[in-house]
């Protein structure tokens, strides 16, 4: 009984995580940081590329 609770608790725990990354990405696409953080890193290569 007790570890059927503590299953579920962490089931909960869980589902409620992926949720909250769920929201987190979807609002990180929204802003689009994740191509300004591409965007940033191309162009360091490229400085990189071009100073050498």
């Amino acid at each position: 009984m007790k570890t059927t609770l503590i299953w579920f608790a962490l089931l909960g725990g869980a589902l409620l995580w992926i949720a909250d990354l769920r929201r987190r990405l979807h609002a990180a696409q929204l802003r689009g940081d994740m191509y300004r953080d591409i965007s940033v890193r191309l162009d360091r290569r490229l400085m990189d590329l071009t100073q050498s």
